[in-house]
């Protein structure tokens, strides 16, 4: 009697002992999903820049140029303005907490390490005019404006400049980068351009450029430090054309071509900076996303109505020399449309990688501006959100390092051949080397011109 009684006690305390197993387990389970619950919704993802760009003014279609003391200019500048206007969209969960900071570079983009021209006190600004994105965009949730030079932010100093982004809570990860120019003209500059044919790899029109540029000195200056000018196709400030007296060859990593440079005369009577060998290039595609119909908000990708094919010099429509124009798009449809690309290489596929470049990437693209070649139906694709607007472009060729996130050995012919009469406007920057405050390459003249002839402000 007394083992059956011990033997119910040990089944009612093995019971008990299984039943508060269960409740705990139940009570940790729904414990742990309610607090992973609080946590995923006080998670705080880092912000993401989609789209950055910089003009003159408030006027998209102007180049980024800044007149230092415009007052005094006694030059016939072919672009300038008193102020620029940085823009850039992004994606974040909460209103981001950015700070620009301004860096000055040499000619050729290298940040100047130098304490006296990066000036924290002038270089650095939180004043950014912000705007939440339209109620039905799910790509950016706020937009950021500033323009400069103000109040606060203040360009002493000549030559090219760097904005780069960065959060009050990460003095370290740059999270966006423009580039613009400060000039205190110096020089009377001017720009011709001229008909001359290069040696392309494939069969395609070999029509190319020569440039000169022109520069008579407005004061006394040392011949020998106006010793480079850097000529760029307008909007597409991120493939400089370098002409310098410096032995080293700039241009051979950039471009897949190589172009013949020289540097002659004296800057008194007349100093020549002369490029030749450009690849003429063809005038731009046009991708024109103003249409909500035809390009809905959808996160199904929405295929070019026709896929574009090889050109070589045959366009149809009038461009905007390579510039983003979203003017006329109404705040509620200023979103990202989800586009395809699809190039028809009509049975040339390229030995390099393909990469579409315009104005929806700077002219800059990335390894997420890549093409894949389906070998099923012959075609290039890519899948990208692109900012609604009217916007120009090329399919580019080349190699893409990922080291330096840079597209090597670039060129535009392979796909869109060539044709001298492309209207695209050339701006060659000139340069003098300061030696006050260290040294520095200071913008002291500009050019401009197309195939019309030169560039001049009206």
């Amino acid at each position: 009697m007394s083992i059956m009684m011990e033997l119910l006690s040990y089944r009612n305390s093995t019971r008990l002992i299984i039943l508060n197993s269960i409740l705990l387990l139940f009570s940790f389970s729904t414990f742990s999903q309610d607090t992973l619950t609080i946590k995923e919704s006080d998670i705080k993802l880092p912000p993401v820049v989609r789209m950055l760009r910089a003009y003159g003014k408030d006027d998209e279609r102007l180049p980024p140029i800044i007149i230092n003391d415009n007052k005094k200019n006694t030059a016939n500048l072919p672009f300038g303005e008193d102020f620029i206007t940085i823009e850039f969209d992004v994606d974040a969960n909460v209103p981001p907490s950015f700070y620009a900071k301004f860096v000055h570079c040499s000619f050729d983009w290298r940040e100047d390490d130098n304490v006296f021209l990066n000036d924290i006190t002038l270089l650095r600004t939180s004043n950014i005019d912000w705007e939440s994105s339209p109620v039905m965009s799910s790509y950016y949730t706020y937009r950021g404006k500033l323009q400069v030079p103000n109040e606060q932010v203040k360009f002493p100093f000549a030559g090219n400049w760097k904005m780069k982004l960065y959060d009050l809570y990460d003095n370290e990860t740059v999270f966006g980068e423009a580039r613009f120019f400060v000039v205190n003209p110096k020089v009377e500059s001017e720009m011709s351009l001229y008909s001359d044919f290069y040696e392309p790899e494939l069969k395609v029109t070999p029509s190319a450029f020569i440039i000169e540029i022109l520069t008579s000195s407005l004061q006394p200056i040392y011949d020998t430090r106006l010793n480079t000018s850097v000529v760029y196709r307008n909007n597409r400030w991120f493939e400089p054309y370098f002409i310098t007296e410096s032995s080293s060859n700039l241009n051979a990593l950039l471009y897949k071509y190589r172009f013949h440079t020289m540097v002659s005369g004296f800057s008194a009577a007349g100093k020549i900076f002369r490029i030749s060998g450009i690849p003429a290039e063809n005038a731009y595609r046009i991708l024109n996303l103003g249409n909500v119909a035809m390009f809905p908000n959808t996160s199904t990708p929405v295929r070019l109505p026709l896929s574009d094919l090889r050109r070589n010099g045959i366009y149809f429509e009038r461009d905007d020399d390579g510039a983003m124009i979203t003017r006329y798009i109404t705040h509620n449809d200023d979103n990202y449309v989800n586009v395809e690309f699809l190039l028809d290489p009509e049975g040339w596929v390229s030995d390099y990688d393909v990469f579409v470049a315009g104005s929806f990437n700077n002219w800059k693209p990335d390894a997420s501006w890549q093409m894949y070649y389906d070998e099923n139906d012959r075609y290039y694709h890519l899948r990208q959100l692109v900012r609604r607007g009217r916007h120009n472009y090329m399919y580019a060729t080349g190699r893409f390092n990922f080291e330096t996130g840079r597209v090597e050995k670039l060129a535009y012919d392979e796909y869109e051949g060539n044709t001298v009469t492309s209207g695209d406007t050339f701006i060659a920057m000139v340069y003098y080397r300061e030696f006050d405050y260290g040294g520095y390459d200071a913008l002291v003249g500009i050019a401009a011109a197309n195939i019309y002839g030169e560039i001049r402000k009206r």
